[in-house]
């Protein structure tokens, strides 16, 4: 699966990228019926500025204290073709936790 497939969307603060959103491949019985969301931030990002950049939808924040490398950097990246290490997570939440490589979802 393609990480485009996933409907990604930067998300943006002060005009500049800090993070992105996609929908998760899978999700838990328990999620309820909305589709849920993925975050991810190159930089550590603390819960209350997610809150703050993300609000209400039902998005699974990422682990405040971690940051992921995105080949290239987040300024240039592009979803078509964009690395991210180290794995997504979140497994905690009944989402899907693997890696995006060169675009692809695996």
């Amino acid at each position: 699966m393609r990480l485009v497939d996933l409907d990604p969307q930067w998300i943006m603060k002060d005009g500049e990228r800090v993070g992105f959103t996609f929908f998760s491949p899978v999700q838990s019985a328990g999620m309820g019926k909305s589709r849920w969301r993925q975050s991810c931030f190159p930089n550590p990002t603390p819960t209350d500025e997610q809150f703050e950049l993300l609000g209400d939808a039902p998005v699974q924040h990422c682990n405040p204290s971690c940051g992921w490398k995105i080949a290239g950097g987040i300024d240039v990246a592009s979803f078509e073709t964009m690395t991210v290490t180290p794995s997504i997570d979140g497994s905690a939440g009944g989402l899907w936790h693997g890696f995006i490589t060169n675009g692809e979802i695996r």
